[in-house]
C-alpha cells in the first residue's frame, strides 16, 4: 500500500493481508515459486529483517516527506485548494496512523531488504487460511523485490516525484503484475484451478488488500480511490497482457511502462502526453507576494476524479477522456495558495469540453477566484492571479 493521490510516490510496497512472523526458509521457498510463475530468476537472495511497529511509522514518516516536492502540510492545503480533498486538522498523522494499522509486510527498494512487521496477533504456519494468507504477502512482495533486480524502483520513483499520473501509471504495471503472480501462487495448489478461477478469484483478491469497510472516515475518499486504482486497474491492465502475449509480454512492460494513466484506462498505447506546458523555472510566474510552491502532473485519472466529485460519471469521464498532457504549478506565501494549470487536449472540441464541465463542476467560490480560458486544444486555469501570465508558446485565439 502506498500514498494516494500526491501520498502515491512513496517507494514502498505493502501488503494488507494476513499474519506475520519471518521465517527466511518460506521466503526463500516463495522465491522459487514467483520464480516458476513469472519464468525469471531472483538475481540476489533477498534479505529479510523484522521491523516494529514505531520502527515502520518513523520509515512512513520519513519516506512520505523524502517523497514530496514540497512539505507535506503544504502539499495537502494544495489538494484542498484544487478540490481534491477537504481541509481536515492533522491530516498528516491521520494517514499516517492509517498507513502504519495496515501494514504486516512490504518489501522496500531503498533499502532492497524484505520486512515483516513485529507484533501481529497471529505468526505465520498453522491452519490452511494462515498458510495461504503467508503465501499471498510473500508472492507479492517478492514479485516487487524481482522488478527491483531490473527495474532500480527507488531511482524511478524519485525521478517521478513531481508527476503524479506518471507515478500511478508506473505503479499500476507494478501492483498488477504483484497482484496476479499472488493469485496464481494462491492456486498453484488448488486442484482442478483454471483461467475461469484465475478471472474468478483475482478481483476479490486485488480489491481484498484494502477493505473499503476498514478505513477510518476522516482519510478523503481522493486517498483511498487512488490507493485502490493500481491493484484493481493495474491487475486487470496486467491481466490483459499476459492474455495478449503471456509473460513476454509484461515483460516488454518493463522495458516500456506505462507514462500515463490513459494507458491504464484505456488499456493499450496512447499519444505522448505533451511535454514542456510550463516553463522549467516558474519563479518568474508567481504572483505578487507569493513563492513557487511546485509543479505536478496530474493525469487524465485525477481529472476523472476532480469532475466525479460534482458531475454524474459518464460526464466526467468523457470530458477527461481527452487529455493528452497537462502541468500544474502553486504558488504560496502562509496559507494562499495560488495555481497555474495549463491543460492539453486531443482536440479543440475536447478542450471545450472539458472547460464546459470544469466550469459546471467548481463551487461558486472557487469560480470567483479561478479563470479559464481556451485556445485550439488548450485551456489555462488560474486562481489567485490578477490576470494569466503570459506564456510565451500559448497559442493565439482565446475564448
Amino acid at each position: 500500500m502506498r500514498r494516494a493521490g500526491l501520498l502515491a510516490a512513496i517507494p514502498l510496497f505493502l501488503l494488507a493481508l494476513g499474519a506475520t512472523g519471518l521465517l527466511p526458509a518460506r521466503v526463500e521457498e516463495t522465491a522459487r515459486l514467483v520464480e516458476g510463475i513469472r519464468g525469471r530468476q531472483f538475481a540476489r537472495a533477498i534479505p529479510a529483517s523484522e521491523m516494529g511497529p514505531e520502527e515502520l511509522r518513523r520509515v512512513l514518516q520519513s519516506k512520505l516527506a523524502e517523497s514530496f516536492p514540497a512539505p507535506p502540510e503544504e502539499m495537502l492545503r494544495t489538494l484542498a485548494a484544487l478540490g481534491l480533498v477537504e481541509e481536515i486538522p492533522n491530516l498528516v498523522e491521520r494517514l499516517l496512523d492509517f498507513y502504519v494499522s495496515q501494514v504486516v509486510a512490504f518489501y522496500d527498494p531503498e533499502t532492497r531488504r524484505f520486512y515483516v512487521v513485529r507484533g501481529a496477533e497471529t505468526p505465520f504456519g498453522g491452519t490452511e487460511m494462515e498458510g495461504l494468507a503467508e503465501r499471498l504477502i510473500l508472492s507479492h512482495e517478492l514479485t516487487h523485490a524481482l522488478q527491483d533486480d531490473t527495474l532500480r524502483l527507488h531511482r524511478r520513483f524519485e525521478e517521478l516525484r513531481d508527476n503524479t499520473d506518471r507515478t500511478l501509471a508506473l505503479q499500476s504495471l507494478l501492483e498488477g503484475e504483484a497482484t496476479l503472480v499472488m493469485v496464481r501462487a494462491a492456486l498453484t495448489n488448488l486442484p482442478g484451478a483454471d483461467e475461469e478461477t484465475e478471472e474468478m478469484i483475482g478481483p476479490l483478491l486485488s480489491a481484498g488488500a484494502l477493505e473499503r469497510a476498514n478505513v477510518p472516515k476522516d482519510i478523503p475518499e481522493y486517498f483511498v480511490d487512488q490507493l485502490f486504482f493500481p491493484y484493481v486497474e493495474g491487475t486487470a491492465y496486467v491481466r490483459r497482457a499476459v492474455k495478449r502475449g503471456g509473460w513476454e509480454e509484461v515483460d516488454r512492460l518493463w522495458r516500456s511502462p506505462p507514462i500515463s494513466t490513459s494507458e491504464i484506462l484505456h488499456d493499450g498505447p496512447q499519444p505522448a502526453p505533451i511535454a514542456n506546458l510550463l516553463p522549467d523555472n516558474l519563479a518568474p510566474l508567481s504572483p505578487k507576494g507569493l513563492r513557487f510552491l511546485y509543479a505536478d502532473t496530474l493525469g487524465e485519472w485525477t481529472i476523472r476524479y476532480l469532475l466525479r466529485r460534482t458531475l454524474e460519471d459518464e460526464e466526467a469521464d468523457l470530458a477527461a477522456a481527452g487529455w493528452r498532457g497537462d502541468r500544474l504549478a502553486f504558488f504560496t506565501a502562509g496559507r494562499r495558495i495560488a495555481y497555474l494549470w495549463r491543460l492539453h487536449f486531443e482536440s479543440p472540441g475536447s478542450a471545450a469540453r472539458f472547460q464546459g464541465a470544469w466550469m459546471k463542476s467548481r463551487k461558486p467560490k472557487q469560480r470567483e477566484r479561478e479563470s479559464v480560458l481556451r485556445r485550439g486544444p488548450e485551456v489555462l486555469v488560474t486562481s489567485g492571479f490578477a490576470a494569466p501570465p503570459p506564456l510565451r508558446d500559448w497559442p493565439k485565439g482565446a475564448s
